[in-house]
């Protein structure tokens, strides 16, 4: 047996007030690396000075003129606001690090650390939620964390992170991932990570934690352009589709911002919940090649997700947001009547 446990006033009260802290920390830091990221300063061409930009992660530059008491003013300007975005940045990471063991403390710490990590290195590098969201387990934090309660049981259990690519977006390489897709982004976050051997589609660091690269089936686009790839070196991941999957990029997006291990938060974005509990079933009842004990955790986890999404996000199955997915797949919505109104469910 497993419960979903509603959170108590003071929990949802500390939560809310760390996320929102965070919403105007992601605004700042977006503030700080496109309108003050870079440089601008004067610069000597030939007899006179001109004040020079050159953006965040870019090659590009742009004038504003000759020296002159305008051209002074506008850099005293960008000077003043790179330094109270700078300032804003610092007081806000402050605080957030000080409710940090509150959070914590009311057990809302839940996602594992390197799980965090290897998220909020996508989110960094402008590629979670555009060409790459999580899937799987850690889907769960996101359900829970928006829904205000806990989940009590071995259902959060997992050793890796699936990641969605859309290949039909162009992933924009920047910072210190060198070209090399993922797996540069993930040695960043930890240098042992690499190419699994015999896996072309997983990641795994030294001590056995995977990352996974999924892309949708679509034999039309892999018989044009081939394997999806997150980079051109021959050497790194190349997407792997499954039949489950091959739906999900017309299905809708989910957002929520959870909490790590140490308090500290870590913005997810997944499949919509409901769209999570359908696919769990689709595999259930249409993958007989999947292992029994995978069979009945699946079971379990569409059943769980299904109760979050009906009775604490006030989702429906009949909702025409999901009218992107197969009548087939939205037909499996039918395996939970009974969670809105309250009756009992098997599980």
């Amino acid at each position: 047996m497993y419960d979903i446990i509603q959170l108590d006033g003071d929990s949802i009260r500390d939560s809310v007030d760390a996320r929102d802290r965070y919403e105007l920390l992601r605004r700042a830091q977006a503030d700080a690396k496109h309108s003050y990221g870079g440089s601008m300063k004067f610069e000597p061409r030939g007899d006179a000075e001109y004040l020079i930009r050159r953006p965040y992660a870019s090659s590009t530059r742009k004038s504003f003129g000759r020296r002159s008491p305008e051209t002074e003013a506008k850099l005293e300007a960008f000077l003043a606001g790179k330094a109270r975005v700078e300032e804003q940045i610092t007081s806000l990471r402050g605080q957030l690090e000080d409710r940090a063991p509150i959070l914590r403390a009311r057990g809302l710490g839940r996602v594992p650390l390197l799980t965090a990590r290897v998220i909020r290195k996508l989110d960094d590098l402008g590629w979670l939620g555009t060409s790459l969201i999580v899937l799987g387990t850690n889907a769960l934090f996101a359900y829970e964390a928006k829904a205000a309660v806990r989940i009590e049981s071995g259902m959060l259990a997992t050793g890796d992170v699936d990641v969605l690519f859309d290949a039909r977006r162009r992933l924009v390489m920047s910072g210190n991932t060198n070209q090399r897709g993922l797996i540069g982004a993930l040695q960043a976050v930890d240098r042992s990570f690499n190419k699994a051997r015999g896996r072309t589609y997983t990641a795994a660091n030294r001590d056995g934690y995977m990352v996974d690269l999924i892309e949708p089936q679509n034999h039309g686009r892999i018989m044009n352009r081939g394997q999806a790839r997150l980079s051109d070196d021959p050497d790194y991941l190349v997407a792997t589709t499954t039949d489950s999957s091959k739906w999900l990029l017309n299905a809708p997006k989910f957002e929520a911002i959870s909490f790590d291990e140490r308090g500290l938060p870590v913005r997810i974005v997944t499949l919509d919940p409901r769209v999570f509990a359908m696919q769990k079933q689709w595999i259930v009842e249409n993958d007989p090649t999947r292992d029994p004990a995978k069979r009945i955790r699946d079971e379990q986890q569409a059943k769980l997700v299904a109760m979050i999404a009906i009775r604490h996000l006030g989702l429906k199955f009949d909702d025409t947001a999901l009218s992107g997915l197969p009548k087939s797949f939205r037909d499996l919505s039918d395996r939970w009547d009974g969670v809105a109104d309250g009756g009992a469910a098997e599980w």
